[in-house]
């Protein structure tokens, strides 16, 4: 069971990672073709997302990793 966590969290955060980070670093340029939502969306809104899903994915991964998950 425990690798199965692993196997399932590991490939979750790495999508959330992906995806945040395009989101936070890339122009809207570059979005647009992905994510056609970004042109009537505010930039610092959408860099906000890309954070906050980085964030998520720290947070599958650190909390087993560092012994604080129930």
């Amino acid at each position: 069971m425990n690798v199965a966590y692993w196997i399932v969290a590991g490939l979750l955060a790495a999508f959330y990672l992906y995806g945040g980070a395009v989101k936070a670093v890339r122009s809207r340029d570059a979005l647009r073709p992905m994510m056609a939502w970004v042109d009537g969306t505010p930039m610092p809104a959408v860099r906000a997302i890309g954070v906050v899903e980085v964030l998520g994915a720290a947070g599958l991964v650190l909390p087993p990793l560092t012994g604080v998950a129930p």
